[in-house]
């Protein structure tokens, strides 16, 4: 008795091994027929997208020197100083007292001269900061870093307490720029789009001066800046960035765009029936892609290329 079930046993595992392997068979037929039926019931009922406007633009930073004309406000006795109006930069009329200094029972205003911005600031380049001199030998100059007084600081006689910059007047702006196709047509039209960051609503800077460099891929420009806030007397390094490149098209999303014999393009929708056509742009960020030449506004196109042929579709 004992001796029939140990020869039955090798059998029993058999099955269970055949039934095991007959089991995951079937599953995996299974798996392959439902992923068959949905590839043909997707390539038969693709996502639709529409070609949207775009218009598209490069954003270079350009960094460059700041000129402005300024005036150094010296003090007139030796004390202590206080700035009624604080140490800026703040917006001043003229007559208006900017700074008083105080020794003892006596006391001497420092008032504005015109109307500007007043700063209780120097970086040390105020005396020798002349638009000739940067402009001929840009590379040399390297302004410090603006140190600003504050109420109580003693003054000398004929110390500078402070400055002045009038206004209104031209914010310039000295730089080098990449000579890009879109930077070079824009820099020819004497006038650039600007902003202060990516999201800024563009401004119209005037180009003074374009100066090619020997190496043709650099230009020297004396630019026109068109905004002058009092903050940015802080520093006379400054970046902003030019808008250059403009390039009107559609949208559509970069999965929608594959490559067939060799050729770039997506599948159109022309009434129920795909057709492969073949476009002209670029990518534009990580998820859309700007056609310039074989869509138009409107267009409807299979929104993922992959798996997607030509012939006919149920949009329902």
């Amino acid at each position: 008795m004992r001796e029939r079930v140990l020869n039955e046993n090798p059998r029993r595992t058999a099955y269970r091994v055949f039934y095991g392997f007959f089991a995951i068979l079937i599953a995996a037929a299974w798996i392959y027929v439902f992923k068959l039926y949905f590839g043909h019931y997707n390539s038969i009922h693709p996502k639709i997208t529409w070609a949207s406007p775009w218009v598209q633009t490069d954003l270079i930073p350009v960094d460059g020197l700041l000129v402005w004309d300024e005036k150094v406000l010296p003090s007139p006795r030796d004390g202590a100083v206080k700035y009624p109006l604080g140490t800026g930069p703040v917006q001043v009329p003229k007559g208006v007292t900017v700074a008083r200094i105080s020794s003892g029972a006596a006391a001497s205003d420092v008032i504005s001269p015109e109307a500007g911005y007043f700063m209780a600031g120097l970086d040390g380049s105020e005396e020798k900061w002349e638009y000739k001199d940067v402009w001929r030998e840009t590379e040399k100059y390297d302004p410090e870093t603006v140190k600003m007084s504050k109420d109580g600081d003693k003054a000398k006689k004929g110390a500078p307490i402070g400055k002045l910059v009038r206004q209104p007047q031209p914010l310039r702006l000295i730089a080098y720029v990449d000579l890009t196709e879109g930077m070079k047509k824009e820099l020819s039209a004497k006038t650039v789009k600007v902003k202060m960051d990516p999201l800024d609503t563009p401004s119209q800077a005037e180009v003074s001066v374009y100066v090619p460099e020997q190496s043709e891929s650099l230009a020297k420009v004396l630019m026109v800046v068109p905004w002058f806030p009092p903050e940015i007397l802080m520093s006379r390094k400054y970046r902003l960035l030019v808008q250059t490149g403009e390039t009107s098209g559609v949208a559509i999303p970069e999965a929608a765009v594959t490559v067939k014999e060799g050729k770039q393009g997506v599948y159109v929708l022309k009434g129920a029936e795909s057709v492969f056509t073949e476009i002209e742009g670029r990518v534009i960020d990580a998820s859309k892609f700007l056609v310039i030449s074989g869509l138009k506004l409107g267009d409807a196109v299979i929104a993922e290329a992959e798996g997607a042929r030509e012939g006919r579709v149920r949009l329902w």
